[in-house]
């Protein structure tokens, strides 16, 4: 029973994050399970079915409340910038090595120039890989494209670093040092989560015309419908609150939990080929081989802080996406 259930306890702990259940709410809903198993001998394949139905069952029974605010791909917001964060800390790992690898040295020379660019260059893949998605996470579309204008301005930002500012040695910086940094803010984010109360709610808009553009911007950016049909569903609660002659607060209740409720009914948006899973793949190929020709482009030209504080860690970066998308579940 051991070896079976631990097979279906860790895609029924992803399905139930999936369906916005915590890890510690997940913690006795899976214990019973546990229990049930030790005492019949059945496999929980056989009491409780399939993760993901059961996941999908289990969620129809808690109380709103206790969800968290997941989009369609089960992520909230925070998970985003978490999930960012994480990659980054893991990234810096290799390329720290590889750099020391390569100028076979155990200490790292700190110039203003250096310091100053790597901050922004992090910040740079840090913003662009999480914050947009977290923005759209939280239900506001229409502030997508401004988290997105801001990546060139980073971007500058770096280049101008790296290129004026004084690159006199400051100090050294240990390789080890640096390593050992980047390990420890792994092993921190890969502690287990701590417990926590109910999911945080935003306080209800102060009148029923921002709760209806609050609802629409949840049905769009968080699960991900069509606007037309997001415009469609908005008109039909306002058309309800306006023949009830009751608050859209007083009628439906909290708008997030609302919006929630009703995309439940609606069929899973089928993706655009660019935001398919073989689309990502097609695209962090060509990118990773646009990020080695510039290496390879830069180090001949003599250009090497270009070589290995952009065209590296790109292609780095490149090779972990490729992994996670390998690895994802994607929409097919």
């Amino acid at each position: 029973m051991t070896t079976t259930f631990e097979t279906w306890e860790l895609p029924a702990r992803i399905a139930l994050s999936d369906q916005g259940i915590g890890y510690h709410a997940a913690n006795p809903i899976i214990e019973d399970v546990r229990d049930h198993c030790r005492r019949t001998g059945e496999s929980p394949f056989e009491a409780f079915g399939e993760p993901r139905e059961f996941a999908a069952r289990t969620a129809a029974e808690q109380p709103p409340g206790l969800l968290e605010m997941v989009d369609r791909e089960g992520m909230t917001a925070r998970d985003y910038l978490g999930g960012q964060l994480f990659v980054l800390s893991v990234l810096v790992i290799p390329a720290v090595v590889l750099f020391a690898a390569i100028g076979r040295t155990w200490t790292f020379p700190a110039t203003a120039a250096g310091l100053t660019g790597i901050v922004l260059l992090a910040a740079t893949l840090f913003w662009t890989g999480g914050v947009p998605q977290a923005v759209r996470a939280s239900g506001r579309p229409d502030l997508v494209k401004y988290a997105w204008a801001a990546t060139p301005v980073l971007i500058v930002a770096a280049a101008m670093a790296f290129t004026t500012l004084p690159r006199e040695r400051l100090f050294g910086i240990p390789v080890v040092a640096v390593v050992a940094v980047a390990a420890l803010a792994v092993a921190l984010q890969l502690r287990e989560p701590k417990p926590s109360g109910p999911p945080s709610r935003i306080e209800a808009p102060p009148t029923t015309e921002a709760w209806f553009e609050r609802l629409a911007g949840l049905l769009v950016g968080r699960y991900d419908l069509r606007p037309d049909r997001a415009a469609e569903l908005t008109r039909a609660a306002r058309a309800r609150v306006t023949e009830s002659g009751r608050t859209a607060e007083e009628e439906f209740g909290p708008v997030e939990e609302y919006a929630r409720r009703v995309q439940e009914a609606e069929p899973v948006r089928r993706n655009p080929f660019w935001r398919t899973r073989p689309a990502q793949i097609v695209s962090l190929l060509v990118g990773i081989g646009i990020a080695v020709q510039a290496f390879i482009g830069w180090q001949q030209d003599g250009v090497w802080w270009a070589a290995y504080l952009i065209a590296l860690p790109a292609g780095l970066g490149g090779v972990w996406f490729l992994i996670q998308a390998l690895r994802g579940r994607g929409t097919q």
